[in-house]
């Protein structure tokens, strides 16, 4: 018991770093198009999901179906 305890313990301060790290990423100003831009956070959004995919499969189905949204609603 006390092992699964401290794995989702470890697991979650992991995640917390992902997703701070995220965060801060999609806050950083940069000088491309609104798709160009777009493109990018949908990638950081999919790496997000990518790194908690096995800890959390359902949250991960949920991200990549935003960056894809949020993709598309910026194409040109």
């Amino acid at each position: 018991m006390t092992t699964a305890i401290l794995h989702a313990e470890v697991q979650r301060s992991r995640f917390a770093q992902h997703l701070a790290a995220f965060f801060i990423g999609l806050i950083s100003p940069s000088a491309h198009s609104a798709s160009e831009s777009a493109a990018l956070e949908a990638q950081k959004v999919r790496s997000l999901a990518s790194s908690c995919a096995k800890t959390d499969p359902g949250f991960a189905a949920d991200l990549y179906a935003a960056a894809e949204r949020h993709e598309g609603l910026h194409a040109e």
